[in-house]
This record gives C-alpha cells, structure tokens and sequence, in this order.
C-alpha cells in the first residue's frame, strides 16, 4: 500500500467514524491473498461509497470513475494517486481491458453493478459489466452492502449531512465463478441476490440489537 493512499485511508476511517459511528463487518475472514485479483462487487448509493469503501476495505483498491472527473488538473492528480481510473460512458471496451489488466496484476477493484447511484435507496437492476468481467477474469466476487450514505447524500442533496446518521460495510463471502458455462444472466442474479441478503442480514440484526 502506497503511502499517500495509507494517509489517506486512515484520514477517512477516522472521519467517518467521527462523523457517522461507521461500522465494517466481514461476514468471512475474507481468505484470498493480497496478492490475488479480485472483484468488489457493491451497491451504490452516494458520492461517498468509493471514500467509504477505501476507508473499510484493509488493502489498496483500484476505483472507476466517470472521466469528467479528471477534466481539473488537481483533482485528477489527487484522485489518480488514490488508484482512481476514468470510465466513459456506456460499452467502454477500454475501461473493460483495464478493469481485466489490473486484476490480472492482482489488484482488487470495486464495481458498481447498478451503473448509477441510486434515486430512491433500493437496490436497482445490474448492468451486463459485472457478469462480463467475471467470465474473463473468473476473479472471484466480494459482494458488500453500503449503508448509510443515502441518508447522508442523495442524488437530489447538494452537500453531504453532517452528524445523526450512521454508517456500514458489510463484506459477505467470496463467490467464485470457475466454470466458463455460468450464463451471464446467472451472474448477476447470483451476485445481486448476494448483496440483497448481506442488505437484509445487516437490517435484522439492528434492529433485533
């Protein structure tokens, strides 16, 4: 891990710990070596994901960003050096090679399946990307579930809330893909179906604490 994004990290955790009582839980011991690529499969509700996500995930991640992010020289040098790499729209083949090239160098990458953030908080239909990088890469999946960050910044709110909300990671087990016969459409159903459990998992157990 790179100097600049470990300072980064830890600025992060401490402030969404600070700000929001943030809370990471690993529902498996997450056995896959830090050498070895894989997909971190997650839903999107808000700007704050990819910070949230650097802030909870315990080794370097690779993000994708939208590529007029990178039009201002200072943000784009910041978020670059933050492993964030810009992502056009729709069937961007380029984006795909490079999403492919850097978990082949065993780097692990966080993709949202939605495409978007959300509008209303639910979890929305997955994009074909998820199923196509999983059949070239058979990279196995780490399904998560966000919480929190809609409350504190939806699409429809100009600045963040600050104080009375409450954030979460939840990372489940890895699923893995070996077999090149796995339909893209099983992919996604698999993988969605994955986060909407670690969705309600995380629900009942707060409100049964």
């Amino acid at each position: 891990m790179s100097l600049f994004y470990k300072m980064t990290s830890s600025s992060l955790k401490a402030f969404f710990r600070l700000l929001y009582d943030h809370e990471v839980i690993f529902q498996d011991a997450l056995h896959l070596p830090s050498s070895q690529g894989a997909i971190i499969a997650s839903n999107h509700l808000s700007f704050l994901d990819p910070p949230l996500m650097a802030a909870s995930y315990p080794e370097e991640i690779a993000f994708f960003a939208r590529s007029t992010l990178f039009t201002n020289p200072f943000f784009k040098l910041l978020i670059s050096k933050l492993n964030a790499h810009p992502v056009g729209k729709g069937n961007d083949l380029s984006s795909l090679k490079l999403a492919c090239k850097l978990i082949e160098e065993g780097k692990k990458i966080l993709i949202f399946p939605e495409g978007t953030r959300s509008h209303d908080g639910k979890l929305c239909q997955f994009k074909r990307g998820i199923a196509i990088l999983a059949q070239r890469t058979k990279a196995p999946i780490i399904p998560t579930y966000i919480h929190g960050t809609f409350d504190i910044w939806p699409k429809n709110q100009r600045f963040p809330s600050l104080f009375g909300k409450k954030t979460a990671c939840v990372f489940g087990k890895p699923i893995f893909f070996d077999e090149s016969t796995h339909k893209e459409s099983d992919i996604i159903i698999r993988v969605q179906s994955e986060i909407a459990a670690l969705q309600q998992w995380y629900v009942t157990r707060n409100k049964s604490s």
